[in-house]
């Protein structure tokens, strides 16, 4: 400690330094010592809460994969023939074991140009290519078009009329055919490949030539492709593969699909065909996939036996030590322990039958506190009744009614059975014609401006005479949901007819889903004077309390909700709602070490005692600079007394020398 006194001493030999040091150091020993000694005991116990922080932490983080409620929907599929298909199944699916035996796989068609040319360069023509997409039926000599989709037009100008132009051109539209130029041997040919197989995806392809011959074997009508016509009158080019569909055998039932991806015959489950295998059909499983769980309850027990050990270490006494753990008789530390032991036997209410403790699916504390797994019981469990082991540790909410599922929840929402009651169904916007369609469209009723949903286009109809109003509807439809303004925006519509009069219906439903006609040289033709009407959102109560309705979907204030997809007004059952002992912990954990929490309040106490004791610390080295000052000062006025006391001792020294000298 520096004092701005200087002690030295010089004169009587005093060391007066020294002496101010040695008092100082005494008199700062005990309360210095007791300051460390404080200090030292928060600090460990800042460490101590920080470990016990820690280890919830990580003891928390094993409680997501118990509350994802996907991990008890979860099922696997597998195949005894790999080579055949391969599947995949979600939640929802089917259980049960399946025969396949693929007799086909699905095709798509592909065209070459009869004409070979000799170099890529060589023209070809300019004009217009229109492709539309549909099914030939050889017998009947007809065309059918595919009413899921719509027709496209890919304009061929000069820049793009030679034939590596015309292949660059259709693959830049990506209007669903692939362009591609082979060199057969006698020449290069144009291979058009549809993307997508199954004989509803043929090709019809109609040309506009610039040369005014929409159907000779010249100019761009050299790629005009109309099965129904003859050969060098409009189908000029030739078939390389005929469009074909998938077949094969589901348990001995005979099944046709376009595509060799299939996922709508068995619930939940979608096959890829990849290899036929007449005659010698394979076995498809598809199971409860019980791996999610367990991985995740051995994460679960683990972590919580890290815990109980953490917790343990921190608040025993060893006897033969006589030391005690850092958090020894914490309240909040055995509070919070105690709860968590508490969760882990408690009884989940609101849950009818199932399983209600984890000691019902193999999970029990054994004398030392620590948790051990059945593996053999919990699968077991799993297998029997996935939705009743969610329910012991997950939120799961149900309805007794099948046109009703479960949304989500809130942490507001309590467990319990809510009754429902719909006062009003959510509808779709739409219009309606007022008289029958007519069937034949060309260049001066082709165009329909109307607005879905808050969003307004322009759409053109193909020109035909159509052979009914569903054919008519079904092409309508087709322009609609192929428009980019209305698919960009995630917009789609159903067009129906009965009767011949068409009506337009949005796909979303609620408040929100209008259609509406906004004029074009179309819209008399086919819909004479429309009506429109607005959707409505559902409207009904749940547990008594009146909820928010937003298309299908119904809010409570509790933050419960619910979808309601169709049925009657009126009483609609039950609700059924519980939270598991995982989202409980999780919960618990939560607030035990958030911002507020009790851990929170420790370790913000025991920060601010480090503060004090460092403050402490400050004023008792201002309290001894003081003093230090002090003494230094004293001791040196005592110095200057003594010094002067030695000169006087001097003086009468060498007087007395003097007289005795004279004597």
């Amino acid at each position: 400690m520096a004092s701005p006194i200087q002690a030295t001493g010089v004169g009587s030999n005093l060391d007066v330094s020294g002496l101010v040091s040695k008092l100082i150091e005494a008199e700062k020993a005990a309360p210095a010592a007791d300051l460390q000694k404080r200090e030292a005991a928060a600090t460990l116990k800042l460490s101590g809460f920080a470990t016990f922080r820690s280890s919830l932490a990580t003891f928390q983080g094993t409680l997501v994969g118990l509350e994802n409620v996907s991990n008890y929907t979860a099922v696997k599929a597998s195949l005894g023939d790999a080579a055949v298909a391969t599947a995949n199944a979600s939640a929802g699916a089917d259980l049960g074991a399946h025969s396949l035996e693929v007799t086909n796989l699905a095709v798509a068609q592909r065209l070459k140009s009869s004409v070979a040319f000799g170099a890529l360069t060589d023209t070809v023509g300019t004009g217009t290519i229109t492709i539309e997409y549909g099914s030939y039926d050889s017998n009947a000599n007809t065309f059918t078009t595919n009413s899921k989709r719509s027709s496209q037009t890919v304009t061929i100008d000069s820049a793009h009329q030679t034939l590596s132009g015309v292949r660059d051109a259709i693959n830049a539209a990506k209007i669903g055919v692939s362009a591609s130029i082979v060199n057969d041997g006698t020449g290069n040919r144009l291979v058009l490949t549809s993307k997508d197989t199954g004989t509803a995806n043929g090709v019809r392809i109609s040309v506009a030539d610039a040369d005014g011959m929409n159907s000779d074997a010249t100019g761009l009508s050299q790629l005009a492709y109309d099965p129904t016509l003859a050969i060098g009158s409009g189908k000029n080019m030739t078939q390389v593969t005929a469009a074909e569909d998938a077949t094969f055998l589901l348990d001995g039932i005979a099944i046709t699909k376009s595509s060799n991806t299939v996922d709508d015959v068995l619930a939940g489950t979608s096959l890829t065909l990849t290899k036929e295998n007449t005659g010698s059909p394979t076995t498809l499983n598809v199971t409860q996939d019980t791996s999610l769980v367990s991985k995740s309850v051995d994460a679960f027990v683990k972590a919580y036996n890290d815990l109980n050990k953490t917790i343990t270490d921190l608040t025993k006494y060893d006897a033969a030590s006589k030391s005690a753990g850092t958090l020894q008789g914490d309240a909040s530390v055995r509070s919070i322990a105690s709860q968590i032991r508490d969760g882990l036997t408690s009884v989940v209410s609101g849950i009818d039958g199932g399983y209600k403790a984890l000691a019902q699916v193999g999970i029990t504390l054994d004398r030392s506190g620590n948790l051990s797994v059945d593996t053999g019981k919990l699968n077991a469990a799993m297998q029997a009744d996935p939705s009743a082991v969610q329910s012991l540790f997950a939120t799961r909410g149900y309805a007794d009614d099948s046109l009703v599922s479960f949304k989500k929840s809130s942490s507001t929402t309590g467990a319990g059975v809510y009754a429902l009651d719909i006062s009003q169904l959510a509808t779709q916007g739409k219009a309606a014609g007022g008289s029958a369609a007519n069937l034949t469209i060309g260049a001066g009723n082709d165009a329909l401006t109307l607005s879905i949903d808050g969003t307004t286009t322009t759409i053109a109809l193909s020109h035909a005479s159509y052979a009914s109003a569903s054919a008519l509807a079904a092409e309508v439809q087709s322009k609609i949901n192929g428009a980019a303004a209305f698919s960009g925006a995630g917009i789609a519509a159903t067009v129906t007819e009965s009767s011949g009069v068409l009506t337009i219906s949005s796909n979303r439903y609620g408040a929100t889903s209008k259609v509406s006609l906004q004029g074009g040289t179309a819209q008399a033709d086919l819909f004479g004077t429309a009506t429109s009407t607005d959707g409505k959102d559902v409207a009904g109560t749940l547990g008594g309390l009146v909820g928010v309705g937003s298309g299908q979907e119904l809010l409570s204030p509790n933050g419960l909700s619910v979808n309601v997809a169709g049925g009657s007004t009126g009483a609609r059952g039950n609700v059924h709602f519980s939270r598991g002992i995982a989202v409980a912990l999780d919960d618990l954990i939560g607030k035990a070490i958030g911002a507020k929490g009790l851990i929170a309040a420790k370790t913000d106490s025991l920060n601010a005692t480090v503060k004090q004791i460092n403050d402490d610390k400050a004023a008792l080295e201002a309290k001894l600079q003081l003093k230090q000052d002090r003494y230094t000062q004293q001791f040196n006025t005592l110095d200057e007394l003594l010094t002067n006391m030695q000169s006087t001792m001097s003086y009468l020294s060498q007087q007395l020398s003097a007289l005795n000298s004279s004597k």
